[in-house]
């Protein structure tokens, strides 16, 4: 998926994550939930959040470890160490979960259990296709449809 696909999904899994954890500081609460939706792609070198760190995409495959489960696992950790508010910590494992979620609609897919097995879901989206057009519409649709409901 595309970067603005993924801060859409995240944005709208946010949402729905404020209608349900009422976090005190919403704003911040979205904002890491789109922060994150984009970190995953660290180790695309062309991405966002990869032109910023090089040596990540050199050392690491893209849709490899970054895309497992393993990874939520590490950020799950890292979070941990850096917020001292569970909500904190949910609004930033929503958006990094989003993103992979995302990524299983693409044909790429994701390898959940990377290293470990090449086991993958995949879908039947091609990143920067029509197709990925008409559902990042979708997902603007609902998530301005999700915001009006706030």
């Amino acid at each position: 998926m595309m970067f603005k696909t993924h801060l859409a999904f995240g944005f709208l899994l946010g949402l729905l994550g404020l209608a349900k954890l009422q976090p005190e500081n919403q704003v911040l609460f979205i904002m890491l939930v789109l922060v994150a939706s984009g970190l995953p792609d660290l180790d695309h070198p062309d991405s966002k959040f990869g032109k910023r760190f090089k040596i990540i995409g050199f050392l690491f495959e893209h849709r490899g470890f970054f895309h497992s489960l393993f990874a939520v696992l590490v950020v799950y950790f890292l979070a941990l160490l850096v917020f001292r508010e569970k909500i904190y910590i949910y609004a930033v494992l929503i958006g990094y979960v989003s993103h992979l979620l995302a990524d299983c609609f693409t044909k790429e897919g994701i390898k959940p259990f990377h290293p470990f097995t090449k086991l993958a879901i995949r879908g039947f989206i091609r990143t920067g296709t029509v197709v990925e057009f008409v559902f990042f519409l979708l997902i603007v649709v609902a998530g301005l449809y999700k915001l009006v409901q706030l």
